[in-house]
């Protein structure tokens, strides 16, 4: 038996055409990519609207194959990370059936434990249990599959991290230039807690990481923040894995041709390879559906569509530090300026503050983060955890640092993922039972 990829990533080089004619093939390709999903299923479809311009599209473009579509839409009690306006707008501009599920932090923390139970690995993030969530919402009103926007951000450079990247190497060829911090001011304007708010933070952290010969640059940096909880770590587990082991693996898997791509196709490839494929496809996106037995459909990672896309040339994806730039010049006419316009904001939940609040935390967390478990699991250090449990309850989650939200998430998570898996305890009973806060037909 011979296991083989269906199909591959690949960047080539072929002759360079009109804006315009890459404008008009873009639209066919995702126009026929919408087609095939919505209308290739004997029960109904919705379509996921968050607020953004990729689900915008794919709804937009479904919306001519039905006369009454259903969309459904994630609200959040905190402004911060809620799009409720512009979701309502592209709902009343399609004249959908929408349907909202308003979550609030205690929400996320009381379902957590199911979360993880599907998604069978330690995270880092909560932002897959408001997911878990709507598609709850889905099941309930009768739907078993949805189209989503999922695969733009990765396939047409709409992360920060490729506006990161971008200006790490422009640094790099002038660390000393008078414009590198409004230069690195532009890259988060979604950002409640930005850190260049902070000159200084901001300085140092886009000093890091400047070697235009590595082929991690652009991740590099995250992969140092994210990999500070295993400083939490028992020395005597720590020694059974390596975080440069893992990167190491993932080099020797760089294609031959690597080496040749221009830097954002570089960037791209290691996006698809890591988070794509191993969190948001994953962790964040089909085990969050089918936990309710919701079937995904995502036209932007048709592999016809990709096949396109991925050979645009690196200015028409990101356009100085404009990301998605032919896409929204493509369906400018369709979507709402407000829309098309906005700020990139990527999708967010509240993180720490999901788990603790003034009264205290939840009551299951309690057996997970005792020393006794803590003991017998063996991962972290327990008085290292126990201290560091005690700073999240006692400093709200507002004026929390990223790297202290990832690491109490992840230590939350696999102490789970412990329970669940290594002590063979029963996992949650599948259930369909929503936040009380459901809003029908906005």
């Amino acid at each position: 038996m011979t296991i083989k990829p269906y199909w591959e990533i690949s960047f080539q080089s072929e002759p360079v055409k009109s804006e315009r004619e890459y404008l008009e093939i873009l639209e066919e390709k995702l126009r026929e990519a919408c087609r095939l999903r919505f209308t290739r299923s004997d029960v109904p479809v919705g379509a996921y609207l968050s607020g953004g311009i990729d689900s915008s599209i794919t709804a937009s473009l479904v919306s001519q194959y039905t006369t009454s579509l259903n969309t459904f839409s994630l609200r959040f009690e905190d402004s911060e990370f809620d799009e409720g306006i512009y979701q309502n707008e592209m709902a009343e501009k399609l004249g959908t059936e929408h349907h909202s599920i308003m979550i609030s932090n205690r929400d996320i923390g009381s379902v957590f434990p199911e979360v993880v139970y599907y998604a069978e690995r330690p995270i880092l993030r909560t932002a897959p249990a408001p997911l878990f969530l709507l598609s709850r919402l889905v099941r309930e009103s009768g739907f078993k599959v949805v189209v989503t926007g999922e695969g733009a951000d990765e396939t047409l450079a709409g992360y920060d991290i490729f506006r990161e990247a971008k200006v790490r190497r422009i640094i790099a060829k002038n660390p000393n230039s008078s414009e590198n911090l409004e230069l690195i001011g532009q890259l988060y304007p979604w950002m409640e807690r930005s850190p260049t708010n902070t000159p200084a933070f901001a300085k140092s952290f886009f000093s890091k990481n400047l070697d235009i010969t590595d082929p991690f640059l652009s991740h590099r940096t995250r992969w140092e923040t994210a990999s500070n909880i295993l400083k939490m770590f028992n020395p005597d587990f720590l020694g059974t894995v390596s975080s440069a082991s893992v990167i190491h693996a993932l080099q020797s898997t760089l294609p031959e041709q690597f080496s040749k791509w221009n830097s954002l196709q570089r960037d791209q490839w290691i996006e698809y390879r890591t988070l794509l494929s191993g969190y948001i496809l994953s962790a964040q996106g089909d085990r969050m559906l089918m936990g309710n037995s919701v079937e995904g459909r995502f036209p932007f990672l048709d592999h016809i569509f990709n096949d396109f896309a991925d050979n645009l040339p690196a200015d028409l994806k990101l356009n100085g530090l404009l990301e998605k730039y032919l896409l929204k010049k493509t369906f400018k006419n369709i979507i709402p300026e407000s829309i098309i316009h906005r700020p990139k904001q990527p999708y967010r939940a509240p993180d720490a503050q999901s788990f603790f609040f003034e009264s205290g935390r939840h009551e299951w967390m309690e057996e997970i983060l005792s020393m006794e478990m803590l003991k017998e699991a063996g991962i972290f250090q327990p008085e290292m955890v126990s201290r560091f449990v005690k700073k999240c309850t006692q400093k709200p989650e507002k004026k929390m640092g990223n790297t202290d939200n990832m690491r109490i998430v992840g230590i939350i998570s696999t102490m789970l993922n412990f329970k669940q898996i290594i002590r063979k305890e029963k996992g949650p009973e599948k259930k369909f039972s929503s936040p009380e806060h459901i809003v029908d037909r906005v």
